[in-house]
Order: C-alpha cells, then sequence, then structure tokens
C-alpha cells in the first residue's frame, strides 16, 4: 500500500464496513439470523451514500493491487443471489473484501507506531 493516509475517523468507517461486510458474508452462508444481514446491509447502503469519496479511494486501491473492491462488492449486493452457488461467490468476495480493508487498517497502525503523531484530542474513535 503506497504512502496511503487515513484520517482516524475514516479509519473508523473502514472498521464499521468490515464489519458489515464480514456479517453479510456470514449471514450468506448460515441464513440464520436474517435481522443481522438486513442491518447489515442497510449499514453498507448507508456507508456508501455518506462515504463516497472514501469508498472511491479504496476502490482505486484495490483495483491497483488485484485485491477484492468493496465499492464493486456493494453494487453486488444490491441483488439478492439466484441460488447457493452465488451466495458463496459472494460470501467469498466479503470475505476478501474485508481482508483487505482490515490490511488497510493494519497498515495505518504500523505506520502510526513508526512515525510519532501529535494527539488530536477532538479525533477519538469512539
Amino acid at each position: 500500500m503506497a504512502e496511503t493516509f487515513f484520517t482516524l475517523s475514516e479509519i473508523g468507517e473502514l472498521a464499521r464496513l468490515v464489519n458489515s461486510l464480514g456479517i453479510i458474508g456470514a449471514q450468506l452462508i448460515a441464513r440464520n439470523r436474517p435481522e443481522h444481514y438486513q442491518r447489515a446491509h442497510a449499514n453498507l447502503q448507508n456507508f456508501r451514500r455518506t462515504n463516497k469519496e472514501l469508498l472511491e479511494r479504496i476502490d482505486g486501491m484495490a483495483r491497483n493491487t488485484g485485491d477484492e473492491s468493496a465499492l464493486r462488492l456493494a453494487e453486488d449486493l444490491e441483488k439478492l443471489p439466484a441460488d447457493v452457488a452465488q451466495a458463496l461467490q459472494l460470501a467469498r468476495r466479503c470475505l476478501l473484501a474485508s481482508a483487505y480493508l482490515g490490511h488497510c487498517i493494519a497498515a495505518v497502525d504500523r505506520a502510526a507506531e513508526a512515525k510519532p503523531v501529535a494527539a488530536q484530542p477532538d479525533k477519538t474513535l469512539h
């Protein structure tokens, strides 16, 4: 990941995106908590509306490295899978996108350890 920086707020948003994709992927396989799927899907749609620029930036990064694009996945999740094979493929893509986003978050964490950063009292992850 070449010199890409995220604000604390963006890191929090990425973590919420990972959570939504993880729940969607798990529910595509387990299908035991439809209310979790619906809420995660609604959160994903909200993320797309409120974080369009961040999602497009992450899409470009993922495409450059050959990783799963959360933007393309979110678009594909707009349609329910027609069969089990499609559901499993979407679940696989959720896992891959979550892994890539987790890497993005971890890379920022490692970069922060390498460079001292001035405290920003008004910026928290909570």
